[in-house]
């Protein structure tokens, strides 16, 4: 029987100009390699939520964490090779500053409306996501 562990994440939805900044995982990646998705950071012990979305943002795409706003949570069950994990996401609207620059667990960004998102395929999570934010937006 696999161990069973509870992930908290943060997860970053960057707007600008009407599209929204996703990271294409990439194809060595041990989670849903070559999916697309938001950027978002599982936390550290000790780590405040807020602090892991900056990390996140700095880490995966070079970029700073401006302002914020909490705009939901979302949870969901997935295996990996050892574990059986329950990610809890707590989900953030960010205005950021810098450029995109990806580090080595993504391959590809692009900005895209929710529409467009509608025919990606996304990280496991992210669909809910795209309709909370149609809902919201």
């Amino acid at each position: 029987m696999k161990q069973k562990e509870i992930v908290p994440a943060a997860l970053a939805v960057v707007k600008d100009k009407g599209k929204f900044l996703l990271t294409k995982r990439s194809s060595k990646s041990r989670f849903e390699p070559g999916k697309w998705g938001f950027i978002g950071e599982a936390m550290k012990y000790g780590e405040q939520p807020e602090e892991t979305l900056a990390r996140g943002l700095k880490e995966e795409a070079d970029l700073t964490l401006k302002k914020f706003e909490l705009i939901g949570a979302e949870s969901f069950i997935f295996d990996s090779k050892d574990k059986e994990r329950h990610a809890v996401i707590l989900i953030y609207l960010c205005e950021v500053e810098g450029k995109v620059k990806l580090n080595h667990e993504s391959e590809d960004f692009g900005w895209f409306s929710l529409a467009e998102m509608e025919d990606m395929e996304l990280i496991k999570g992210n669909e809910k996501l795209v309709s909370m934010l149609k809902a919201r937006i």
